[in-house]
């Protein structure tokens, strides 16, 4: 066999898996010609290199493995372009043979059977049969199952509130505990007066996300005008059940009265709530396979030769990179726990006075490096939990690394009694159909490879708001996007 079968380019955007594909592969006797961190890179350097085996992940900024897929067929028609993704097989695999393709391996398998599979491949083995690979026959819709729920029955009620406690209302006893049930309801549950205009005197947090805009105090009618006119229609019921459209979401209404004399409104979307639910999983799974990867990728190069085989050197950069994950999974269970406390109305703040730029400075030096400029045009400290001013800054510059292009750079500006930090990156820009949806949660453009969490930006807007700020975007001028964040500014004495 010919040694070059065994020339290979590397298309991945997280470097620390490049680095240790590339070690692995040293190792197992393939000689790494080229290296790529997006698609449309990538096929420059398979233009550039004809290798006869490129192994490309799906989730990449600029272009997508997806979408690099057939421009990389063309360039190299008889090469063997594996696959190599964090999405499950039974998810991605036919979609990826079908644009050219010839196997799949999951992010996750370890370096010693990717090796195995890529050797079984220039022995010439069929890609599509090699030991290590594994493809699946996609999943079925309706066989996906979410274990543990167990939709409710269409004549299912909800109890209604004893002993005078109100949702969200003062006293103790009883009365704290039903409303701290409602609070973790996993439906929408409102209070309305018994009045024509029908206002809100208390609503939980899932009704807020429902009925956006909804707050108490606010006429119903005002918020959602076809559920108030059906409210209305049956509040001399005893009981009644309708349906209503909430913003796209066809949500079942159960109305009771209550013990004194409110009308409850509870607002069961639960099918489409599973439905955001599965993605939501599907796609945090899929962020913290790949820093996982990483890890055990580097726990099981330390093996190789009892840890001989890697110099003083590499060794220090595989900790740097055991670091660098590490912390990625960190803002990933943060921004989880987060969503949570901010859907609860559990958020806790530690405000006090910030200096704006040397954490901006601090933060983008650290897990950014030189790739992100940092331009200060307002000195005004700002009144911030520190460690939530660091999520979000973190956030919206991971963004732009993720969906936008070079250059980026941070801008601390000033915005009246705000300071503002402007986030920007020169790439596509959002479309514009899509931009009211953005910081809304487990929001993703249409058309795009799932990448992220989804709730990058939700953590953002409500971290902004929840200490007086805003969160915002505007196009660029000269195209990409601006991502703002704006705080208030400490108050000259």
């Amino acid at each position: 066999m010919s040694s070059t079968r065994h020339r290979v380019v590397i298309i991945d955007d997280t470097s620390d898996l490049r680095e240790l594909l590339r070690l692995a592969l040293h190792r197992g006797g393939f000689e790494v010609v080229g290296e790529a961190g997006d698609g449309r890179r990538g096929v420059e350097v398979v233009r550039e290199t004809e290798p006869d085996i490129v192994l490309l992940d799906l989730s990449m900024p600029v272009v997508d493995g997806l979408d690099a897929l057939p421009a990389l067929r063309r360039a190299v028609p008889e090469a063997t372009i594996i696959v190599l993704s964090g999405f499950g097989a039974t998810q991605m695999s036919d979609r990826a043979l079908a644009n050219g393709a010839d196997g799949y391996v999951q992010k996750g398998s370890s370096l010693d059977s990717v090796l195995a599979y890529l050797q079984d491949v220039v022995a010439g083995v069929p890609a599509a049969t090699a030991r290590s690979l594994t493809v699946a026959q996609p999943t079925a819709p309706d066989q996906v199952v979410l274990e543990g729920h167990h939709p409710a029955p269409s004549g299912h009620r909800h109890p209604a509130p004893t002993g005078g406690g109100a949702i969200g209302g003062a006293g103790g006893g009883a009365g704290d505990a039903w409303a701290e049930a409602l609070d973790l309801a996993p439906v929408g549950v409102v209070e309305l007066a018994d009045e024509p205009l029908l206002r809100v005197l208390r609503i939980n947090p899932v009704a807020r996300r429902q009925l956006d805009g909804a707050d108490v105090g606010s006429p119903l009618g005002f918020v959602n005008g076809p559920l108030a006119t059906l409210v209305a229609y049956h509040r001399l019921s005893d009981d009644a059940a309708f349906e209503v459209d909430l913003g796209g979401t066809t949500a079942r209404v159960v109305l009771r009265r209550s013990s004194h004399a409110s009308l409850l409104v509870y607002l069961d979307s639960g099918q489409d709530d599973v439905a955001v639910l599965r993605r939501a999983i599907a796609t945090a799974a899929h962020e913290i396979r790949g820093p996982v990867a990483v890890i055990c990728g580097i726990a099981e190069a330390s093996t190789w030769g009892g840890g001989s085989d890697l110099d003083g050197e590499t060794q220090a950069r595989l900790m740097t990179s055991v670091s660098r994950q590490a912390r990625i999974l960190d803002g990933i269970t943060a921004d989880l726990l987060t969503t949570a406390q901010i859907q609860r109305g559990t958020l806790r703040l530690d405000p006090r006075e910030v200096d704006v730029e040397a954490t901006v400075r601090a933060l983008v030096a650290d897990r950014f490096g030189d790739e992100v400029e940092v331009v200060v045009e307002d000195d005004r400290r700002v009144v911030a939990d520190p460690l939530r001013l660091e999520q979000m800054v973190t956030n919206l510059v991971g963004n732009a690394l993720k969906y936008g292009q070079a250059p980026w750079s941070v801008h601390v500006r000033p915005e009246g009694a705000l300071v503002a930090i402007d986030v920007v990156d020169h790439g596509r820009g959002v479309p514009e159909e899509f931009r009211a949806q953005l910081f809304a949660e487990f929001s993703r453009a249409s058309g795009t490879v799932a990448t992220g969490t989804g709730l990058g930006l939700f953590v953002v807007r409500g971290l902004a708001e929840a200490q007086g700020g805003r969160a915002g975007y505007e196009p660029g001028q000269y195209g990409g996007s601006v991502f703002t964040v704006a705080l208030p500014a400490v108050t000259q004495a």
